[in-house]
């Protein structure tokens, strides 16, 4: 048995435990988001993403969300979210699980040491954030770019989770057979097994009660429907856009009709831009409400009856999974006040919805890799321990045991979820058209909080982002006169 692949891996995380977890950035982001610091992590997190490691797209990404909500940085804002793009494009190219991850066999450790690949979410709201700066500051032309690029992202979804879960697939095989080989064991084709417990539904009830995931029925993509993954904000904004800016704007709005079909703003956006209207002194607001959930770690054993030659010489058997853990409103209501009336504002788009398709599809695939890493990682347990039981010599015997430890050890210290994600994302859209009232001003009244916004003659779009109920509201605004 060698010790060498072993020893590094434990080197590894003694040298990660000395530097600030991503659990601790993360908390620490959220806190500030929830305060309406938004530049409080910034510095930090342009430091991160300089290192240019395998988190360096998330790092960009939630640093480019504080400045896209901190007044007057809008071009720093657009620029990091260029630089998040480079990293999306890479990735569209190569999927993260065929780039490989850090050192050898690094599917056999978790998901952690592959590069953060942002799901299809990621890649349309970074799209709609560069969007709404270039329109807020002007830059109508440089707009539309992003919007088409969103609405490319969105033709691509389904495309694209399949490539990544067939190169993990590809990866996950290769790299089991890898780590038997490398340590003297015969390579064995695990995927029955990995079937069996993935059918097994004493176990999935425990994975369904505690992370709403059904390995029987969730995440299978050739059963989603088009509204589980396509954003109807995304779509709505662009279509909106592009009508009020001369540019037909159908198909966005047909996108969006087609995934919101009882919203009844969407409806008649769709059915005056279809019939050749053209709007005049129309306000548009929409209102992104809350954080969408964040990724909690939840480590849970496999029942050994499920593991092949599994006995008393096991000592450790553990997965870790992602759990959702949902977060509050920024407002439980949304209204506006104008020119002496009223109107709700009603939602265009459950990002939390959302969010939860794409853990669904990318837990479809962690959970199966995570059963094949503790199948993997028990067989040589077995494995060394039954050798070391039948052997006569003390220290022949003892040596081996030493060895089946430090498999155990390798194999609880490598046993951890993959939580990052995107945590800046909204957890709800909220939307109004109504007509400019007379004097320009509109009052949003968020739960009890009045935010005042005056738009001048034309037709206007405006953008308001409220993270919590204790963070102010960030406004932007774009007016075609």
């Amino acid at each position: 048995m060698k010790l060498r692949p072993i020893a590094l891996a434990a080197l590894a995380c003694a040298c990660a435990a000395g530097c600030r977890t991503t659990e601790e950035v993360l908390r620490d982001y959220e806190r500030n988001l929830s305060l309406g610091n938004y530049g409080g992590s910034t510095e930090e997190l342009l430091e991160l993403a300089d290192k240019q490691d395998g988190s360096q797209l998330l790092w960009r990404l939630m640093a480019a969300s504080t400045l896209h909500l901190t007044n007057s940085r809008e071009a720093e804002a657009i620029a990091h979210f260029d630089l998040a793009e480079q990293v999306l494009q890479k990735n569209d190219q190569m999927s993260v699980f065929a780039q490989g991850g850090e050192g050898a066999l690094a599917m056999m450790t978790n998901d952690r040491v592959f590069s953060y690949d942002g799901g299809g979410l990621d890649r349309v709201f970074t799209c709609v954030y560069r969007g709404i700066d270039f329109l807020c500051t002007g830059s109508r032309d440089n707009a539309r770019v992003e919007f088409n690029r969103a609405a490319q992202y969105q033709r691509n979804w389904l495309y694209d989770r399949r490539k990544d879960i067939d190169a993990a697939a590809r990866k996950m095989a290769a790299d089991a057979a890898a780590s038997q080989r490398r340590n003297g064991a015969t390579v064995q084709d695990y995927s029955p097994y990995v079937d069996r417990a993935m059918a097994d539904a004493s176990l999935g009830a425990q994975i369904r009660e505690k992370t709403g995931f059904d390995p029987a029925t969730s995440g299978r993509l050739d059963a989603l429907p088009q509204s589980a993954y396509v954003n109807a904000y995304a779509a709505h904004l662009a279509g909106v856009f592009r009508w009020v800016n001369g540019d037909n704007g159908l198909d966005d709005l047909k996108l969006a009709v087609a995934v919101k079909p009882g919203d009844a703003l969407i409806a008649r956006d769709f059915a005056e831009c279809g019939g050749g209207g053209k709007p005049s002194n129309q306000v548009w607001i929409w209102a992104e409400d809350g954080l969408c959930p964040i990724r909690e770690e939840w480590e849970v054993h496999l029942p050994l009856f499920l593991i092949p030659y599994a006995s008393y010489f096991v000592k450790h058997a553990g997965m870790a999974l992602p759990v959702l853990r949902e977060r509050a409103y920024g407002a439980t209501t949304w209204n506006v006040v104008a020119g002496g009336g009223a109107a709700p504002m009603t939602e265009v788009e459950n990002v939390d919805h959302l969010v939860r398709t794409e853990y669904d599809v990318y837990m479809r695939g962690a959970l199966a890799r995570e059963i094949t890493r503790v199948i993997v990682k028990v067989g040589l347990q077995v494995a060394l321990g039954a050798t070391a039981a039948n052997v006569r010599d003390d220290n022949t015997r003892l040596a081996l045991e030493l060895v089946q430890i430090g498999v155990a050890t390798w194999s609880a210290t490598t046993t951890a979820a993959d939580l990052r994600s995107w945590t800046a994302l909204p957890k709800r859209v909220m939307a109004v058209r109504l007509d400019r009232p007379a004097d320009g001003v509109v009052q949003v009244m968020a739960g009890g909080q009045s935010i005042p916004v005056t738009v001048p003659p034309g037709n206007s779009l405006v953008f308001i982002r409220k993270t919590a109920p204790s963070a102010p509201p960030v406004v932007k605004t774009a007016t075609f006169r």
